[in-house]
């Protein structure tokens, strides 16, 4: 238990877990407080690059206390009763640069916020004004990590492949898992290290701009997945299911090469999770075995817009409209899909996850399931992180305007983590595998 020092009275912040997991739900409650008075909770978190805020506007009960876990927030960033709503609905402060997105790629380093009670229902332009002089009751500290006491990680340099294995200290090996992001470059390791406390061993895989890497993406080079999937499968930290292969999870780009590889590589791709990618192969063409593959659907910068909700950024989904032949042929994998398509996503066409998806209904297969999400956006994170709408994408060199409202975003991560966990469990796993998937 974490108890602040308090600066104003008596009024003090007791937090349940001061050092949690990014995915987990922690009970926050403020006590001392005048009686049914107004009050703001802030959460801030200021990293390198940037400042990030939320706030609530709560009242303390007849004892003076208050905690989101049973008091309802009436305004701020978030309203009604959410214990983790300060978290999720996190913003940029408007002081700085357009375009920043709170992401922690060292899964290592945990994110530290302060979170502050203050008096009176003060609003986010009082907040984010470092002029603003308002004596606040208390303040805590508290930390946030990705990577969980349990779980190690061990970087891997075989060969070409670069990135980290994360997996259970207790267990030798675990069902095997890729984790492939997208043209954001470079080792994101935070969705592995979280994977990995769920009983799975996770790679997070590297592929462009991390040490000895291209710098740049030329074209996909299937054989470098091809490697780290032999890599997996050969891994002594692998624990191999009854049907053998592994699972791959891929985000935007990484969407795309996770599919292709289900194509190309047969029964050693058991499961995959597709999040929002395109249905046909373009941007970039890929190469497998010294020739390009087929099917390249040209990318037409005619068809870039402003966004609408935000014309700093733009708007990609009329940039790609491939015809069914050029559509990647899903039926040919043999690996279970599950896809998932976000409706508010202006980067891809949110019907991309559908035509796949139809594709294998088609060729009368039973082991796909398409899941579409109002209101969420492209960036689809583990549950609790909070929703980027518009991000600098450093590769392209624009404004990504990847859309989403920030609750229903919230609950598109909650739910799409819950089915990951239990398809690559279902798929990957053994049949009498006691194992339970934790509750979100």
């Amino acid at each position: 238990m974490l108890t602040s020092s308090p600066s104003v009275a008596m009024a003090t912040i007791s937090i349940d877990k001061p050092r949690s997991l990014v995915d987990e739900r922690i009970s926050i409650r403020v006590e001392n407080l005048p009686s049914n008075a107004p009050v703001t909770l802030r959460l801030n978190i200021k990293e390198s690059y940037g400042s990030f805020s939320a706030f609530g506007h709560y009242m303390s009960d007849s004892s003076g206390c208050l905690s989101p876990d049973s008091s309802s927030s009436l305004g701020g960033t978030y309203t009604g009763v959410d214990s983790m709503g300060l978290f999720w609905s996190l913003l940029q402060d408007p002081a700085e640069k357009s375009g920043l997105r709170l992401l922690r790629r060292e899964a290592e380093i945990p994110l530290r916020y302060q979170l502050t009670a203050l008096p009176g229902h003060v609003t986010w332009e009082q907040l984010t004004n470092p002029e603003t002089e308002i004596k606040p009751f208390c303040s805590a500290n508290l930390e946030r990590t990705y990577l969980a006491d349990s779980v190690e990680r061990i970087p891997v340099r075989v060969g070409r492949l670069r990135g980290a294995l994360f997996k259970p200290r207790s267990q030798r090996s675990c069902p095997p898992v890729i984790d492939l992001f997208g043209t954001g470059g470079g080792l994101m390791e935070h969705r592995s290290a979280l994977l990995a406390k769920e009983g799975f061993s996770v790679l997070a895989l590297a592929y462009f701009n991390y040490e000895d890497l291209p710098d740049t993406i030329v074209e996909y080079d299937m054989d470098y997945f091809e490697e780290a999937v032999d890599f997996m499968l050969a891994c002594p930290y692998s624990r191999l299911g009854p049907k053998g292969g592994v699972g791959l999870i891929g985000v935007s780009a990484g969407a795309d090469i996770v599919a292709n590889a289900a194509i190309l590589f047969g029964d050693k791709i058991r499961a995959v999770a597709w999040l929002n990618g395109t249905p046909c192969r373009n941007f970039y063409q890929a190469r497998y075995r010294g020739r390009l593959l087929p099917a390249q659907v040209t990318f037409n910068a005619s068809k870039i817009k402003q966004a609408a909700p935000n014309p700093l950024g733009i708007d990609l989904r009329e940039c790609v409209q491939p015809t069914r032949d050029q559509e990647l042929p899903v039926e040919q994998a043999s690996a279970r899909f599950l896809f998932f398509s976000c409706l508010d996503d202006y980067s891809v066409s949110p019907e991309a996850g559908a035509r796949l998806a139809d594709r294998l209904v088609r060729a009368g297969r039973t082991d796909v399931e398409r899941i579409a999400y109002p209101d969420a956006g492209h960036l689809l994170e583990p549950p609790i992180s909070p929703c980027t709408a518009l991000c600098y994408h450093g590769l392209l060199k624009v404004y990504m305007y990847y859309g989403g409202k920030p609750e229903c975003h919230h609950r598109a991560q909650v739910d799409s983590w819950a089915r990951m966990i239990r398809m690559f469990h279902e798929e990957l796993g053994w049949r009498d595998d006691k194992r339970q998937v934790a509750k979100l």
